[in-house]
């Protein structure tokens, strides 16, 4: 399954090891694969929550995996996050020039990896700036992270280096780059540099 280029979300507490444990180890090496590509999610599970999300009077985006969790006056515009259905792999060549300001814009991905449902969300902004969110189902959890950084392309590459947090766990920084194969009006379609899989984001 592809895997999108945003950042990785923690560990839920109850699957947290202590320090040098190399069960740790072995998790934070598998989610830092699971960023491993791009950016929002999600698909209900039997007897969990289904996961809502909804913007405040800022616009600002928001999620919660109950109701009762959102505030009243932004109940009526709460949507329920759709079933994910992953992209069809495909063989691609890159595009090799890239334009950058073809890839300004908002972005958004959803999928599944490991049997746990995610969605990621970037923007991509002027002067190379670039931030965004993410929320992953686990089981019965669900995760949100946040993640900031810059951006450039890169001998045709979309080259990310962001840090990305989740409370309580600190701010981790990172780095990847990913070969543009298309972008257009309608979505951005990149290579993993990390995993080789086809990634394709819709533009928002």
């Amino acid at each position: 399954m592809a895997e999108p280029f945003i950042p990785p979300g923690p560990e839920p507490a109850d699957m947290q090891s202590s320090p040098g444990d190399p069960r740790k180890k072995a998790a934070q090496k598998s989610l830092s694969a699971l960023f491993g590509a791009a950016l929002v999610f999600l698909l209900p599970l039997p007897g969990s929550a289904e996961t809502y999300k909804y913007k405040d009077e800022n616009g600002a985006l928001h999620f919660a995996d109950s109701l009762d969790k959102i505030p009243i006056p932004y109940r009526k515009s709460t949507e329920v996050l759709p079933e994910l259905k992953p992209a069809p792999k495909t063989e691609r060549k890159p595009l090799g020039s890239v334009p950058e300001k073809s890839l300004i814009g908002r972005w958004e991905y959803q999928g599944t990896v490991n049997g746990n449902s995610y969605t990621l969300i970037m923007s991509l902004r002027d002067k190379g700036a670039f931030d965004g969110n993410g929320i992953k189902k686990m089981g019965e959890k669900t995760l949100v992270w946040m993640f900031k950084g810059n951006w450039r392309v890169l001998e045709g590459n979309l080259v990310l280096t962001y840090t990305w947090s989740s409370a309580p766990e600190p701010k981790r920084g990172t780095s990847q780059s990913d070969a543009v194969l298309e972008v257009n009006d309608q979505f951005l379609e990149v290579k993993s540099g990390r995993t080789g899989e086809i990634v394709r984001y819709t533009r928002k």
